[in-house]
């Protein structure tokens, strides 16, 4: 009869050769996170589906490649809080210096894209944007679980009131309820394509660019500050090749 040990002691080198391949697959795993029904057209979750201007530049950064994409979908605080926490190896997401946090400590050397911000406002009381003043008193209605620090300043000092609704379609109501006296402040790509899919009447809106307070400034891939250099460099390889070949622009192109 075998003794346990010496089945263990047989069986130990099988165990450890089938386990090889798994940890070195590990490795090649890429832990995207993705924001929760907040961040269209940069990031759309459609039942397990996955699209989107950020979703669809890192698929084609990992096209043919040995590396597999695994995605995490979290209400934007949720995510933030588990980055922040260290995350999944090798995460990646996308951030901009402007937003500070984990969102801006470790980016990739090519600018993926550049945002604007605007005013949104109906046209039944149509205003002229130009300085802070030409909304005073106004209520500016913002997204719940985004920090936006240019503006910060005038709600603290009550130049003007801001109100936070939790997805478009509400932001969309409120401007329309309070014609002249609420304007929404959000990303100009995510205002059009969120207008686009709600199929609202543009004719209704006035949009006016807020450059004035928020300026334009560009987003990037962020990467999880612990990741691979190995990986780090091939990502940054990828994506200057995806530009000069104009395949991050056509990306861009299908989202307008």
């Amino acid at each position: 009869m075998i003794g346990k040990e010496n089945i263990m002691t047989k069986l130990l080198p099988l165990l450890t050769l089938f386990a090889l391949p798994a940890l070195a697959e590990h490795g090649k795993v890429i832990n995207y996170y993705v924001i929760a029904k907040q961040a269209a057209p940069f990031q759309i979750e459609d039942h397990n589906q996955h699209s989107g201007i950020v979703t669809d530049i890192v698929k084609a950064v990992f096209s043919n490649s040995d590396y597999q994409i695994e995605y995490h979908t979290y209400p934007f605080n949720r995510m933030i809080s588990l980055l922040e926490a260290g995350g999944e190896p090798n995460w990646i997401t996308y951030g901009s210096p402007e937003w500070g946090s984990v969102q801006a400590d470790n980016l990739s050397a090519e600018p993926i894209y550049n945002v604007r911000h605007v005013l949104v406002s109906s046209h039944k009381k149509p205003f002229q944007f130009n300085t802070i003043e030409d909304i005073r008193n106004k209520v500016v209605v913002l997204l719940h679980g985004f920090d936006y620090p240019q503006l910060l300043p005038y709600i603290n000092n009550g130049t003007v009131e801001e109100l936070r609704v939790k997805d478009y379609g509400a932001a969309f109501r409120v401007i329309h309820k309070l014609p002249g006296d609420a304007t929404f402040v959000e990303m100009e790509s995510r205002v059009r394509y969120n207008m686009n899919i709600q199929h609202l009447d543009d004719d209704q809106y006035d949009i006016q660019p807020f450059g004035a307070v928020i300026p334009d400034y560009p987003i990037y891939l962020a990467f999880d500050p612990l990741m691979d250099p190995k990986l780090e460099t091939f990502i940054n390889q990828r994506l200057k090749e995806l530009k000069t070949a104009g395949t991050i622009n056509d990306i861009i192109q299908k989202y307008y």
